[in-house]
């Protein structure tokens, strides 16, 4: 444990303040359309969007003061900066157990911008990719926008909520002639699961007998309880074909400076995707942030991780208390929580519409509609992102409480 301790119970005001610009706690028009209200006020709590509501890490704050010193932002190049890609490797390899080859790193502006590209690189119009809802909704953008076909493989919940793969539909699917690519969220977003060696070994083994290409969203990796330890799907299984998305973003609260990795399998992969992709290359602020983050910010995620911990809890807490028929589980991994409202809102006659105007209008909490992750069967969840203080987490869930009960 380092000498610094950081305060997360701090408020920080990402509404008003002139710097901020940040879109999850916004009340522009667009949006409020966006998550289905007619407008968004001060009185709105914003747990929708995947980002934290904490102050960075001090080294991190630190390398960007003095990149801003420097004076100059020209064009910036990882050509030639092994301290980036060393700080990767070594980060991944002391925290994870995970040994990753330097020459294998690809720099990508963001992972969906990633996903997209890996889509189009290794995949034609009507080819198939598999992909797991309830999943991160861009999945299903990548696949669509881009003129394939989604092979939906539902994950498969037990009473609990605790959600588990259906192998033999997954096998099915990737058995089929144009099944080409499976997009795989680990640890997943939204149900907070995050894969065994065992349910990991199962999917490679299936992949790799269809030839069906993994990419791999692991960008939630570092955000996982302390009993839980998590492998990589690279890692469980080396030599299977494979392109890995890692990020600092999540862990390190980071999203605006669009900075991921990609981990490549093979060299022959690496050059494709090189070859078939606009070069792009990180802003000398996100290279500065990736190297500070992965060289010093370990004691920041470790409290950070406690912290989550505890609003984890209180949510869980304040639900089995006040609302006893919504479901929720805590998650082995991220910052969210997949709520079910589905017993809670049939017995008010609530339909899944009308449970949204009470959350978002009526307890003025901004949480995400579940039917984005999961559109067959996600209408009566939310997916709440637990990430800001305390007292915020705690007052959101007590709100929707005293109206679900009122």
């Amino acid at each position: 444990m380092g000498d610094v301790r950081y305060n997360f119970d701090e408020a920080i005001d990402r509404r008003h303040d002139p710097l901020s610009f940040s879109e999850k706690w916004s009340t522009a028009a667009a949006i409020a359309r966006a998550n289905g209200v007619a407008a968004i006020t001060d009185e709105h709590l914003a747990l929708s969007t995947a980002d934290m509501d904490f102050r960075c890490a001090e080294p991190i704050l630190a390398a960007l003061r003095a990149t801003v010193d420097h004076g100059v932002f020209g064009y910036s190049t990882l050509a030639g900066n092994s301290r980036y890609t060393r700080a990767i490797r070594n980060w991944f390899a002391a925290r994870d157990g995970w040994d990753i080859d330097l020459d294998r790193i690809v720099f990508s502006n963001g992972t969906t911008a990633a996903v997209n590209r890996l889509v189009r690189t290794f995949t034609r119009p009507g080819d198939s990719v598999i992909v797991q809802p309830p999943v991160y909704p861009p999945f299903f953008s990548a696949v669509t926008a881009n003129g394939r076909k989604l092979a939906l493989n539902p994950l498969v919940p037990d009473e609990n909520l605790r959600y588990t793969i259906d192998f033999d539909g997954f096998e099915a699917l990737a058995a089929e002639k144009r099944t080409r690519l499976f997009l795989l969220c680990n640890p997943q977003n939204p149900t907070g699961r995050v894969w065994t060696p065992e349910e990991l070994g199962r999917l490679a083994e299936i992949c790799a007998r269809h030839n069906v290409l993994v990419v791999a969203d692991e960008i939630h990796g570092d955000l996982t309880r302390r009993d839980v330890r998590m492998r990589h799907f690279a890692e469980v299984a080396p030599d299977v074909r494979a392109i890995t998305c890692t990020s600092v973003d999540k862990s390190f609260n980071l999203s605006g400076l669009s900075s991921a990795n990609l981990v490549f399998f093979s060299a022959d992969d690496q050059e494709k995707y090189l070859e078939e992709t606009c070069h792009v290359d990180p802003s000398p602020f996100a290279i500065s942030a990736v190297i500070a983050a992965y060289e010093e910010g370990e004691d920041w995620l470790d409290q950070l991780l406690d912290y989550l911990d505890g609003n984890i809890a209180a949510a869980l807490e304040i639900f089995a208390d006040q609302l006893p028929d919504v479901r929720a589980t805590r998650p082995e991994g991220t910052y969210m929580l997949w709520l079910d409202f589905e017993r809670a809102a049939r017995r008010r006659g609530l339909a899944p519409e009308d449970l949204h105007r009470v959350i978002y209008d009526g307890a003025k909490v901004i949480l995400r509609d579940g039917a984005a992750f999961d559109p067959e069967r996600g209408a009566y969840f939310q997916r709440m992102c637990v990430p800001a203080t305390r007292q915020l987490v705690a007052e959101a869930c007590m709100r929707i409480a005293r109206v679900l009960n009122a």
